[in-house]
């Protein structure tokens, strides 16, 4: 028996094992890259929901808050005035993502329409307490990165 035949032999013994590793590792490949994939859509969109977020609040804050404010006796919002503004702001927030803006959260994050409502009022009110934290902490002279930037605008999101 010569060395070519040999080694034929063992190819042919051997094809069927290297296929099934080759397989193997194409199929782990491919799922590793589907995860990373929707990784990054995932991270995507919740940065653009954070950028949203906070945009509507500080707009809704200058515009809407303000306003109220200064037409209060006592300078503070009352319960009634706070819900208005809340959703101003989740009404801003969904017109910055819009209608497909919207429909991809609720698809990434698998949740209904009430789960993405729940989600934005959360999301605000984190916003408004970071706001608010940021500018007690300027007003005791804290600084550093991000000393008044929540969420997406800090790169920490």
């Amino acid at each position: 028996m010569e060395y070519a035949e040999v080694g034929y032999k063992v190819f042919q013994v051997l094809s069927p094992v290297l296929l099934a590793a080759l397989t193997w590792v194409a199929a782990k490949t491919a799922q590793l890259i589907h995860a990373k994939v929707r990784s990054e859509v995932l991270r995507g969109v919740l940065l653009r929901v954070d950028d949203a977020i906070l945009a509507a609040v500080r707009e809704v804050h200058q515009v809407t808050v303000e306003e109220l404010k200064s037409a209060s006796a006592d300078g503070r919002l009352t319960p009634e005035d706070r819900a208005r503004v809340k959703a101003r702001a989740i009404e801003t927030v969904r017109a910055h993502l819009g209608a497909r803006g919207v429909a991809e959260l609720a698809k990434v994050l698998g949740l209904e329409s009430g789960g993405v409502e729940k989600l934005l009022s959360t999301r605000l009110e984190a916003a408004v307490h970071d706001l608010k934290r940021a500018r007690a902490n300027h007003m005791n002279g804290a600084s550093g990165p991000g000393a008044d930037l929540p969420f997406a605008a800090t790169g920490a999101g």
